[in-house]
């Protein structure tokens, strides 16, 4: 079989490292484990797969990033040259992933390394337990390409840190370090810089020998009273996302995104309305 014969790299690798303990990697360390609508659909695959006979699970990525969000090379030529219930449709689908991480029935522990921005805040935020390395930086950059924060964002921030806080992060994404993201609410514990999966893969083997049913039950208990508030959410995020795919707005910031630049928006020819 010739190298252009291969079958692809699957962007998402689970491993078994214990009979109840699964590590579930993201696969693209060359895109700092951006998602596309490929890695989100397998994604979600493999925690129901998992959730069906682990214990615990750890959500990772490979490479130096956890996760750069959504990947925009690929994502805004499908959804810009979708219609309006297109988009919609497919930003539901997207948002499948966070609702398999929440409804799996055992604890997922989010190993955060590196770079962890966008849509994998919201990975890490559906988690159950987040821990960070000390050299973590969280990006909510998603009004820099002129978009709302998706999968589930707005809702998963605003349950970790409060309103206040929440609506600083969407409004002006500013990188927020390690320690910081502790102190709001977004991280549990913060380790040494390299040694996320380490201790995640330690603090899953103490979740794996705990009483299962009980600890499905918290995770169900505590889950359910935020559901309806992250469904309803998510819907009308779907709505929004879709109907921010038509301005020019988003198409200065994805340019200005993929050169490498600040984006120009304000003016005439960036300024438009859903």
């Amino acid at each position: 079989m010739s190298v252009e014969d291969a079958p692809p790299e699957p962007t998402v690798v689970v491993e078994e490292v214990a009979p109840a303990v699964s590590v579930v990697w993201l696969n693209r360390p060359d895109q700092l484990n951006a998602l596309s609508s490929t890695s989100m659909a397998e994604l979600g695959d493999a925690l129901r797969t998992v959730g069906r006979h682990s214990r615990a699970v750890v959500l990772t990525g490979r490479g130096r990033g956890f996760c750069a969000g959504g990947d925009l090379k690929e994502l805004y030529p499908l959804l810009s040259e979708a219609d309006v219930d297109a988009r919609r449709r497919q930003m539901r689908a997207f948002q499948e992933v966070v609702t398999a991480i929440r409804s799996i029935p055992c604890p997922v522990v989010a190993a955060v390394n590196g770079v962890c921005a966008g849509a994998g805040i919201s990975l890490a935020l559906a988690s159950d337990v987040v821990l960070a390395g000390a050299d973590v930086q969280f990006h909510p950059t998603f009004t820099r390409a002129g978009l709302i924060p998706d999968l589930g964002s707005l809702h998963l921030w605003t349950q970790a840190v409060g309103p206040r806080r929440a609506k600083e992060m969407a409004f002006l994404p500013e990188p927020i370090g390690a320690e910081d993201a502790r102190a709001a609410g977004m991280v549990n514990r913060v380790v040494v810089a390299g040694q996320a999966l380490e201790v995640a893969l330690e603090l899953a083997d103490q979740l794996a020998a705990g009483p299962s049913a009980a600890l499905q039950m918290i995770k169900d208990i505590i889950n359910r009273e935020d559901q309806a508030g992250l469904d309803a959410s998510m819907v009308l995020e779907s709505y929004a996302q879709a109907a921010a795919f038509s301005t020019g707005e988003v198409d200065e910031g994805v340019a200005a995104f993929l050169d490498g630049r600040a984006p120009r928006f304000g003016t005439t020819e960036t300024e438009g309305t859903p």
